[in-house]
């Protein structure tokens, strides 16, 4: 029952070989969608032991992840993460790593790690109208805690602020409903803080709020999706992370443990409709209700990683079973 920061600790084990690491870490029964571990969280778990493994390596930084997931993990159950090098060049690394539960591989992943520059100036110039500027309008100090999904059980450790202005593209009556090109895709913004005062973000944290969003399945209607929200389950089938900057440390104009999420979610599709979303994670200049807005509060924030995934709208009998099987 531990925060997330605790809560994706792993150890490298005893048996484990410089050619083939090993390490072992605990599914915390908070971080559950529903009665299964969430999808992001578990990946968490495989990320946080390759960051260990390549920490004194002369490729210490992710740069790029791409997994697979093949079945759920059980909750409070101890798991292994597999790792092996697939190649070593001058600049980059090329890991593989499996997260194994009762002898099953649960999550197959591909990762890249390198050197991650911290930047000293914009590589595109914000003046110049190319450049990608923070997606969210409201600076978190005047943001309004909005309510988490209820199968969300990591709720008492997570709380994010909805950006009103995004969500109400989502509206039927919105002009863009109406266009004659493009249309057909949620978005969805939002603060999101991790609830303890000693968590942080971490590389392997944003892995797990790539998967902690609102998405199409949870902001159109039901007549578009089918989806019953008091018992929707939402499968990950993949999920691709790129790690755009180093987490800059706190300050006056970085939060230690809250980021921005922008998300485009959209293109269902057979069989068990299937969707992708694409998700963007940024700083934030201060945690959710404190601090205060100073004027360019936007152009010290910066995008921390973007990522796509593609996923199935369930429903609980379909989660229950997937629990029922572990």
């Amino acid at each position: 029952m531990a925060p997330l920061t605790r809560a994706i600790r792993v150890a490298r084990k005893a048996d484990s070989t410089d050619a083939s690491p090993l390490f072992s870490g605990h599914v915390d029964a908070d971080w559950v969608f529903g009665q299964v571990p969430n999808g992001g969280y578990t990946l968490s778990l495989l990320v946080q032991a390759c960051v260990q493994n390549q920490a004194n390596s002369e490729y210490p930084d992710p740069l790029q992840v791409s997994a697979f997931f093949l079945q759920p993990t059980k909750t409070s159950s101890t798991v292994e993460v597999q790792l092996r090098v697939l190649k070593c060049g001058r600049s980059f690394i090329n890991l593989a790593a499996d997260l194994v539960f009762a002898n099953r591989v649960c999550i197959t992943a591909h990762l890249i790690f390198g050197k991650l520059p911290r930047p000293s100036r914009p590589l595109v110039d914000p003046s110049s109208g190319y450049s990608r500027r923070h997606p969210l309008l409201e600076h978190p100090s005047a943001a309004v805690v909005t309510s988490m999904p209820g199968v969300f059980s990591f709720s008492k450790h997570v709380r994010w602020a909805e950006d009103q202005n995004i969500i109400a593209l989502n509206h039927a009556d919105h002009p863009t409903r109406n266009a004659l090109t493009g249309g057909g895709v949620a978005v969805w913004g939002a603060w999101i803080e991790l609830g303890d005062k000693d968590d942080r973000i971490t590389p392997a944290s944003l892995v797990f709020f790539a998967d902690c969003v609102n998405n199409l399945a949870t902001l159109f209607p039901h007549s578009v999706t089918g989806a019953i929200q008091e018992t929707l389950w939402l499968p990950t089938l993949s999920l691709a992370l790129e790690y755009k900057t180093p987490i800059p440390p706190p300050s006056s104009m970085h939060a230690s443990r809250t980021i921005g999420v922008y998300i485009v979610s959209g293109f269902p599709s057979e069989p068990q409709m299937r969707f992708n979303t694409f998700v963007e994670m940024w700083t934030a200049p201060s945690n959710i209700g404190e601090g205060a807005p100073v004027e360019g509060w936007r152009d010290g924030q910066v995008c921390l990683a973007i990522a796509t995934q593609t996923q199935l709208i369930g429903n609980g009998s379909m989660n229950a079973k997937a629990a029922a099987k572990l």
